[in-house]
């Protein structure tokens, strides 16, 4: 159990940061494989295609059975394939920019993720021993983040009886003094930031107590990131954007949410992995992702059944 420390995040950056960055290589490889189901075959090679395989534009993929093909291209656009067939790559860079953004290295987190994902998805939070008792006021979301948000949803999960309760929620800054609380009998609060008048480059704690139990308690960091770390992070973001157009599907919600996790906004990339999970359908890729961020993020194996099915 954390309690106000930023050892999450930390953590988190040090993940992205050890990743390798997987940019594409100095060749012709312009799409990267992140996610594939059923039979599809590279021709150049007569081998099955594999997260974080690079194709060409000259490549030739069959695609055999129920399939599902999900590239990123090297500018950040993704493309998803779900029908059977040959596929010419060059056929697929009618809609995608040629420009160099930086997303290179996001693409090269997220293959390292999606292959993390796969290798781990039958491993339980190492603490799952430790948290075999349910009668636990567990806090969900935000676990410790860095936030460049006005407003936030906070949620946790009660009572630890099981019985109608009622809860204190509350916002302390570094030295324990209370900027904010709340009594309350739902599970989750929506909170104006702004309003607070909070200051940026500082970490603020919240925690959740049940007012009729005697429980632990603990707390998770949110970090107000400064005007100059939003800026540059929203240019970003607005990039990444542009490339992913209006329709959003799995694929984009997966990068979104590898983007905000590299970027330590573990707020926002646990809502754009639990979309990616709901959107990917019978793709297990997706919900084994979502899961392997929450195993990321510190999140044990009991709240982790509370906040993503288990796979069947």
């Amino acid at each position: 159990m954390m309690t106000r420390t930023f050892k999450t995040l930390a953590f988190a950056m040090t993940f992205a940061v050890m990743l390798p960055a997987l940019a594409f290589s100095q060749g012709d490889e312009i799409f990267k494989v992140i996610a594939c189901k059923g039979k599809i075959t590279l021709k150049r090679t007569q081998k099955l295609v594999t997260v974080g395989s690079g194709l060409t534009s000259t490549d030739l993929l069959s695609m055999e059975g129920p399939v599902y093909l999900g590239l990123v291209h090297k500018s950040g656009k993704a493309v998803e394939l779900r029908s059977e067939g040959s596929v010419m790559v060059k056929d697929l860079l009618k809609n995608v920019s040629e420009k160099s953004n930086g997303m290179d290295k996001l693409v090269g987190f997220v293959v390292n993720s999606v292959k993390g994902a796969e290798e781990g998805k039958n491993i339980k939070s190492a603490s799952v021993e430790m948290s075999l008792n349910v009668n636990k006021l567990r806090l969900i979301s935000p676990r410790t983040t860095k936030t460049i948000d006005d407003e936030m949803t906070f949620t946790w999960h009660g009572s630890v009886d099981g019985k109608p309760a009622n809860y204190l929620f509350t916002i302390t800054d570094a030295s324990q003094t209370v900027r904010f609380k709340k009594e309350l009998t739902e599970t989750q609060l929506a909170v104006n930031l702004k309003a607070l008048n909070l200051e940026k480059d500082r970490c603020y704690y919240w925690s959740v107590t049940q007012t009729n139990a005697q429980v632990p308690a603990e707390s998770y960091c949110f970090y107000m990131m400064n005007d100059a770390e939003t800026a540059s992070l929203s240019g970003q973001l607005q990039t990444l954007r542009q490339e992913q157009g209006t329709q959003a599907g799995a694929l984009d919600k997966l990068m979104l949410g590898a983007f905000y996790e590299q970027n330590g906004l573990t707020y926002r990339a646990m809502t754009a992995y639990k979309d990616a999970a709901a959107m990917g359908g019978d793709v297990e890729i997706f919900n084994d992702s979502y899961r392997e961020f929450l195993r990321r993020t510190g999140v044990d194996y009991e709240t982790m059944k509370l906040m993503v099915k288990e796979q069947k």
